[in-house]
């Protein structure tokens, strides 16, 4: 049975390090993401929210350059949602790593983008390259505030109208 400490253990790249040092450095993960004290809990056992706070410290634990997060967030609840865009922002900057995101919610990139792009279909192209601020102010201010800053409401309603536009053009408008 893999629980959340051993899960970790296995993506350690260097092989011969100590055991005793990469106990610590999961621990020390494991407690960056929240995770303090369900080391020995069977992954199976955790919440969606958690089991992807341990997949953020799997992938942190061999310390890389770039973290790619293809849709990592979107099989979550709203509120856990939250929380997981808030740890994302908070090891981002704490971190200083650079942060690939995909995601097809429009929201969810503003907020954790500093440069947003959105693709066009057919073929798959970069219709338009934003410059945000909200990835930023995220890490000062709640979330729920910078939703309700004017500048993100107008930012996402130009970004969903040109996301329905190109998909009208495709799919044409009687659909």
């Amino acid at each position: 049975m893999v629980n959340s400490c051993r899960e970790c253990e296995l993506w350690v790249k260097n092989e011969k390090e100590d055991p005793k040092i990469t106990a610590e450095k999961v621990d020390e993960w494991l407690d960056i993401v929240g995770l303090k004290g369900f080391g020995n809990t069977p992954t199976y056992q955790l919440s969606g929210g958690m089991q992807q706070r341990v997949a953020l410290a799997r992938c942190l634990i061999n310390d890389p350059d770039l973290i790619l997060m293809d849709e990592p967030l979107g099989a979550l609840d709203a509120l856990t949602r939250e929380k997981m865009q808030s740890l994302v922002l908070k090891i981002w900057k704490e971190t200083g790593k650079t942060i690939i995101l995909i995601t097809h919610s429009v929201e969810e990139a503003l907020l954790l983008g500093e440069r947003l792009y959105v693709m066009a279909p057919r073929p798959g192209r970069i219709h338009k390259e934003y410059n945000l601020p909200f990835a930023e102010m995220g890490l000062k201010e709640d979330l729920r505030e910078i939703k309700k800053n004017k500048d993100f409401s107008s930012k996402r309603e130009e970004i969903l109208s040109m996301i329905w536009d190109m998909e009208e053009e495709i799919m044409g408008k009687d659909n």
